[in-house]
């Protein structure tokens, strides 16, 4: 559990950071990958790299700060699924507004040479009561 809680710490610095670079350390290079969000379905790490971290992260939002919580691993031989909640504070570039998202996000992760990497995510906000 070490090092899936490493890649998840790697995982929010790489949003919090928009840092495609250290993403790209722990995406699933092998086989395809694949990010399903609110803003659009990516199938390959470059897609994630253009639309969500430049596309989204890095072009709509400044002061990005994910936060996980409930985090939930069900690890099996080679594979893991993880299941956690997150809130996202931001602030939105073009009007300044300071905001809160909360969501709900799914992770699937595989083993490669010792090390765990993302095959697929798929997130979306909490439901509004």
């Amino acid at each position: 559990m070490d090092k899936i809680n490493q890649l998840l710490k790697n995982y929010v610095k790489s949003v919090n950071d928009c840092d495609t670079e250290l993403a790209r350390t722990f995406w699933d290079s092998e086989d395809e990958v694949s990010f399903i969000h609110p803003r659009g379905n990516e199938h390959s790490f470059d897609e994630i790299k253009d639309n969500f971290y430049i596309g989204t992260m890095g072009k709509l939002f400044e002061n990005r700060d994910l936060r996980l919580f409930d985090i939930k691993a069900k690890i099996y031989k080679d594979t893991a699924f993880l299941e956690f909640r997150w809130d996202f504070y931001a602030t939105v570039k073009e009007t300044g507004e300071n905001i809160i998202h909360k969501g709900r996000e799914t992770q699937f992760l595989v083993l490669r040479n010792g090390e765990w990497k993302i095959s697929n995510i798929h997130y979306s906000k909490e439901p509004e009561l």
